[in-house]
């Protein structure tokens, strides 16, 4: 969003706020509306992050019943095979991390509700998925789901032979890619080095760096890091360089304020998180006090809590992560919720195991979706454990990240010898 129209919608909002507190003809002009902005019971009630235009999904024809749910659970990385009745395949994967408490969800909680189903009704299994679980929500359900949800979509793309960018109305080519560091670990100067030479070796164009401490308080990783850094950075890659921070949910708004007209200064252009992401009044404080862009949604799998970020412009960028809001489906609900709305969707993807792959396919589709985000963390747990579980392995070219071609799907191959390596359970009619 350009500093020019975020000036203009911040004057319209302005002078409703002086119109409605100059006297009361205004509100009595309204008083039949809800909080909603309608009339009670006569409102757009779409379920689930369903917007007004939003279709249900026909992607194959009636007539295939998915038979059985298996899961591969390895380290960090658990992988979903759904087999549908004509025994036809696909593979999907649950989010990273305590990936065997999301295994025994998608067994005793998921699994139930998508067994038996046809499998070209893709959001009524992802609905069904979420009612039968109203008493648990979301996290680890959502991540299990996320599972079933992509190896569907995995199934659509073999079925007609096509990739899965191509079923959303995109095409397979290269992405221009962020490097994304994960570390806080690493002192000012040596992540600005890193990034230099990142830019000269991979032609990188733009980076993100952290800021603060996860759910921090305020905090810093090191005494004075996240001042030290802001500049560092940008005096290490240039001026030609887009340069984003997340905060992890770290500060209050009047620290992310002074955070972000740091930031600012330097020509940053995006504040990811900046707040815990749950206050999003908080957040809104903070987008509204600056002129960068300001993202989040990356942890929120909740459909009413995005629907209530977007309409309030918590954010100028949604975020939401594949594998922790569910899968495509719902991520593309909200990617259509935010294009509605005006805003950009840019999905998060926080390491190069398939969420990246579901990432790329997903941005390949979205209009104006902007840069992939791409691990640099090469030496990570989670990357070599990424390395070890699929062919192509993913990587960076001249600054844009190449989608894997190996066949319809997702365009990879998952490796036999990671299957036989992995803990194998088995859910079927």
């Amino acid at each position: 969003m350009s500093d020019s129209r975020r000036s203009f919608l911040k004057k319209v909002a302005g002078g409703a706020a002086l119109a409605a507190a100059a006297g009361a003809p205004m509100a009595r002009a309204n008083h039949h509306e809800g909080k909603g902005g309608h009339e009670p019971g006569k409102g757009f009630y779409g379920y689930l992050g369903r917007g007004p235009d939003y279709r249900d999904w026909q992607v194959i024809p009636e007539g295939l019943k998915i038979t059985k749910i298996e899961s591969f659970l390895k380290e960090q990385l658990a992988m979903v095979r759904v087999t549908v009745s004509d025994g036809s395949t696909g593979w999907g994967q649950i989010a990273p991390y305590e990936a065997n408490v999301s295994v025994q969800m998608l067994h005793q909680r998921v699994v139930r509700r998508a067994l038996g189903k046809d499998l070209s009704h893709i959001d009524a299994i992802n609905d069904a998925a979420i009612d039968e679980n109203m008493k648990y929500p979301w996290s680890f359900v959502c991540r299990a789901l996320g599972g079933v949800d992509t190896a569907i979509w995995d199934l659509y793309g073999k079925k007609l032979n096509q990739p899965v960018a191509e079923l959303l109305g995109g095409k397979v080519q290269p992405l221009a890619a962020y490097g994304s560091s994960m570390r806080r670990d690493i002192s000012p100067a040596d992540e600005a080095a890193r990034m230099a030479r990142l830019k000269d070796e991979l032609n990188y164009q733009a980076f993100k760096i952290r800021l603060g401490v996860p759910t921090g308080h305020n905090g810093d990783a090191a005494p004075g890091r996240s001042a030290a850094i802001i500049p560092a950075v940008r005096k290490a890659v240039g001026d030609d360089v887009a340069l984003f921070a997340d905060a992890n949910s770290c500060y209050t708004p009047d620290v992310a304020i002074k955070y972000g007209r740091m930031m600012q200064d330097h020509g940053y252009a995006m504040f990811e998180e900046p707040c815990p992401y749950w206050e999003l009044e908080w957040t809104k404080e903070v987008t509204d006090a600056l002129t960068m862009e300001v993202s989040g949604g990356e942890q929120d799998n909740e459909m009413g809590q995005w629907r209530r970020m977007i309409d309030m412009r918590a954010v100028d960028i949604v975020q939401p992560d594949i594998c922790y809001i569910g899968g495509l489906t719902r991520a593309w609900r909200v990617a259509k919720l935010a294009e509605a709305a005006g805003l950009v969707c840019k999905p998060h993807a926080a390491n190069v195991s398939m969420i990246t792959v579901f990432t790329m396919h997903m941005l390949a589709a979205l209009p104006n979706a902007g840069e992939v985000e791409f691990s640099i963390e090469d030496e990570s747990g989670i990357t070599r454990q990424a390395r070890e579980l699929f062919d192509p392995a993913l990587a960076v070219a001249d600054g844009k990240a190449l989608m894997p071609q190996q066949g319809a799907g997702w365009g990879v191959h998952i490796k036999p010898q990671w299957l036989s390596q992995a803990e194998h359970r088995v859910s079927e009619l």
